[in-house]
């Protein structure tokens, strides 16, 4: 009865903050932070291509003050020159020596002159609404970060098992969207913003504390740590007293690409296993050594950070079943990506698979906490664990 009580009170609490308690801040009519006031930073190890370009595209169509690319070495730095002068020719370039995506952040960041600073990967896709949207907590002083809703380009051209894990793609975000957008509902906290595209004041990472602690963090003695940024920013803001905001709003709805091709299955496995890992020692930080979440999102505590450590849907359920013969688990399962199912109906059929899949997604998460120590940028190649 208590697992029951554990885990349903989540469930209901959760599906009544996200479907009825919702209100996004609205755009003002005379805002103060405009997308003047906004410097994109892209940090990329890739080649220059036609995603690439979309990328920037949708970005510049945004109108923000300066967009600058951080990429690895000279011969990368040469290349992005030329391409992007081709699509807009006040686009910058820096460049650093080795691939580390938080050395190329503070490599950009250093130039940055604007209040508002944007993270953004080279494989996202932004509506032209974005910032004007996105820009509108920061109305409020103390608001220091904010992160909105992702999808994934939904691609049924493929061979099966292809698009069946490019589903799974888009369904793991829509319960990333859910989860985040119910906890700030509710009390304000967030686990975790998504560095695919996030908003910081640049105050705070121009402040010695953050460039110091952002290139030197450490996981029971391994580091300095390149995986985990976005759970950095989020524990940080949140430790240094401000506010942080997921904003879900149609306007501010980024895309983004996985496992949009052949191919990729193997790198999507080894990125949930990155993901993994990481939710495992950033939820750990929170709750021994920052300390700061019990006092400031005490419910976000309980509902994300406490329940991870339990939340093994096989064992769950096995356990509900064996103690109450509860056979509703497939139900529940449907509350978090049901506004996806409602935008792609065609996906319907492949939603007992995917119930399947996140038993077997126990096992992913009991192997990245037996590999908790490996801090490898999985999923990317050509990128050292640490500095």
């Amino acid at each position: 009865m208590l697992l029951a009580v554990f885990k349903g009170l989540k469930i209901f609490v959760h599906a009544v903050s996200y479907y009825l308690w919702t209100r996004p801040v609205p755009a003002p009519i005379n805002p103060t932070i405009t997308p003047e006031d906004v410097t994109v930073i892209v940090p990329t190890v890739c080649c220059f291509g036609q995603e690439f370009i979309d990328c920037i595209d949708s970005i510049l169509i945004n109108q923000p003050a300066r967009i600058i690319i951080s990429v690895v070495g000279h011969e990368k730095k040469i290349q992005a020159i030329r391409v992007c002068e081709k699509i807009d020719p006040r686009i910058e370039v820096v460049s650093t020596p080795d691939a580390n995506k938080r050395t190329q952040l503070l490599k950009a960041v250093q130039g940055v002159r604007t209040p508002i600073t944007v993270y953004a990967d080279d494989h996202v896709f932004w509506p032209p609404t974005f910032l004007r949207s996105a820009l509108a907590p920061f109305e409020d002083p103390i608001v220091g970060l904010v992160g909105t809703s992702k999808r994934v380009w939904r691609n049924r051209n493929l061979p099966f098992w292809d698009s069946f894990f490019n589903y799974i793609a888009c369904i793991y975000l829509e319960r990333h969207n859910f989860e985040c957008t119910a906890t700030y509902n509710i009390d304000g906290g967030v686990f975790v913003i998504s560095g695919r595209t996030v908003l910081l004041r640049t105050s705070a990472l121009h402040s010695l504390e953050y460039r110091t602690e952002f290139q030197d963090e450490y996981f029971v003695g391994i580091g300095p740590m390149k995986v985990d940024d976005d759970n950095f920013n989020t524990r940080f803001m949140v430790r240094h007293g401000y506010k942080t905001v997921f904003h879900n709003d149609s306007s501010a709805t980024i895309e983004t690409t996985l496992v949009h091709g052949t191919g990729q299955i193997i790198k999507f496995r080894d990125q949930l296993l990155r993901w993994s890992r990481t939710t495992w020692r950033s939820n750990l930080k929170s709750l021994l050594t920052d300390r700061a979440c019990y006092q400031r999102t005490p419910w976000t505590t309980y509902a994300m950070f406490i329940s991870s450590l339990v939340n093994f849907a096989l064992l769950y359920d096995l356990a509900l079943y064996w103690s109450l013969k509860w056979s509703g688990a497939g139900h529940i399962k449907l509350i978090k990506p049901l506004p996806y199912l409602v935008r792609e109906w065609q996906d319907w059929k492949l939603v007992p698979m995917g119930i399947l899949f996140a038993y077997a997604h126990s096992f992913i998460k009991l192997y990245s906490l037996w590999t908790i120590r490996d801090v490898a940028w999985s999923g990317r190649s050509g990128i050292k664990a640490t500095a």
